[in-house]
């Protein structure tokens, strides 16, 4: 016990005496940075952080040295030396050093500028947007960037994507109006280009992609463009027509409407010439089971035709199916308790009967299942041999004999077979057959699981899998 007390108090004397010594030597950096001997300070901040191994003396400097870098770029600016502050800022790592550094390359462009150096210009913008892209200042270059692309360079594509860049990353940036006046020089161009490509695609939807990308960035053409859009989905409508396309034309309708109400008397006129639009797309819900979606189409045609005739008979086709339905569900039901009293003969009778009200493929394999449980039920060691001896054709019999003959064909009278042989599973319609042959070489143990109500095979060991050709 008295070590350890000792051990503490010598651990708490170490501690106080480094603490002790980075404290002053913090202090001689900090008066150095002070007098203004920023080299010398940053001299000694290294040397306080390489050797100080309290995290927060170790903090304080880091600060220090990053402030004595950042006022020796400002000594640097005063001269004009800009590419030496830039370096010094970077070294300071810090907000404002990240700010003044903006400063500096922003005097570096100038100057390029006033020696008509454009590249170098560019390349400024480019690394400002590109490396400083926290600061809030970045707006303010793309925006120059592009402005001197187009001035210079005429470079319309560049400047339309710049634009996209500036619009996606600062949609509120004040830049975004002034940027928009440089872009409106060209863009109606560009829309126009766009617009007579509808003449010679085979798909316009190509083109109303181009468009809509167009009007989701600020133009002074976005009016223009809506009508246009408007203009090319009654194209598409008119060509659904005539390839008696009515669903997709009354989509291509209501979409032109979305981008262009000055269109509804037109397309009202050209839905009320295809109300048969809506019986196809309720007569494709119905075969899908759909019945009130169904309904819901049919009762659309009346907002064409009142007391549309064909909408009527289908509305009635449509009750009658959902009518059908349910009495199919409750004679599926009445058979399922008849098949679990084992009365097989009178479930299938009424799997039947529900079939030929709703002839779906679940009522089918239950027809199908019963018929076979039937069967089952007279004798399932024979049945279970049929649907082996069925399987694939013919195949696992074919390959067995293939295998004997192959086997006698070595041993000879040594071979030994146990014929087809059924095992009853503990699991209800399922059967294990097996066949082996034993010889002077090896033993060929063959068993497959009869699942007889689904009629299928089960291969149950590699050999048998190698057997049937898995």
């Amino acid at each position: 016990m008295l070590k350890k007390i000792k051990y503490t108090v010598y651990s708490l004397i170490v501690m106080l005496i480094l603490s002790s010594c980075a404290t002053t030597q913090k202090f001689n950096a900090d008066t150095i940075l002070n007098n203004g001997n920023y080299p010398l300070a940053i001299e000694e901040f290294d040397k306080d952080i390489n050797i100080n191994t309290n995290g927060y003396f170790k903090t304080l400097s880091e600060n220090g040295r990053s402030e004595a870098y950042y006022l020796l770029a400002l000594k640097a600016i005063e001269k004009d030396n800009f590419s030496l502050a830039i370096r010094l800022l970077y070294l300071a790592n810090s907000d404002k050093a990240d700010d003044k550094m903006i400063s500096c390359y922003n005097m570096l462009a100038m100057k390029a500028l006033t020696n008509n150096q454009k590249e170098r210009v560019l390349g400024i913008y480019d690394y400002i947007i590109n490396n400083l892209y926290m600061s809030p200042r970045v707006p303010e270059f793309m925006y120059k960037r592009i402005k001197f692309n187009y001035d210079w360079y005429q470079n319309k594509d560049l400047v339309w994507n710049y634009y996209t860049i500036l619009f996606e990353k600062y949609p509120e940036s004040k830049y975004i109006d002034s940027t928009r006046v440089v872009v409106d020089n060209f863009l109606r161009e560009r829309i126009d280009t766009i617009i007579l490509k509808k003449y010679s695609e085979p798909d316009p939807q190509t083109i109303i992609d181009s468009l809509v990308y167009i009007s989701r960035y600020p133009t002074c053409f976005k009016l223009f463009i809506y009508q246009e859009i408007a203009k090319i989905y009654i194209q598409k409508a008119e060509l659904n027509i005539q390839k008696t396309e009515y669903i997709d034309a009354d989509a291509n309708f209501r979409k032109a409407l979305i981008y262009d109400q000055n269109q509804i008397d037109y397309v009202n006129k050209r839905l009320s010439d295809v109300c048969d639009l809506f019986i196809k797309h309720g007569n494709k819900l119905l075969d899908n089971r759909q019945i009130d979606e169904a309904i819901s189409f049919y009762n659309r045609a009346f907002t064409i035709i009142p007391d549309y005739i064909v909408a009527n008979e289908a509305i009635s086709k449509a009750e009658k199916k959902r009518s059908d339905i349910k009495k199919a569900i409750e004679l599926k039901e009445e058979a399922i308790l008849l098949d679990r009293k084992k009365k097989y003969k009178e479930a299938l009778e009424t799997f039947k009967r529900a079939y030929q009200y709703d002839n779906t493929e679940e009522l089918a394999n239950l027809i199908f299942e019963t018929n076979n449980i039937i069967e089952i039920e007279k004798d399932p060691k024979t049945f279970a041999m049929n649907v082996l001896n069925n399987f694939q054709k013919g195949l696992i019999p074919e390959r067995i004999n293939s295998l004997k003959k192959q086997l006698v064909t070595k041993w000879g009278k040594e071979v030994k077979e146990s014929g087809w042989k059924t095992i009853g599973s503990a699991t209800r319609f399922k059967m294990e057959i097996r066949y082996d042959f034993i010889t002077p070489d090896d033993n060929y143990f063959l068993a497959w699981q009869i699942n007889m109500k689904e009629k299928t095979v089960i291969p149950l060991n590699k050999l048998t899998e190698k057997i049937v050709g898995k």
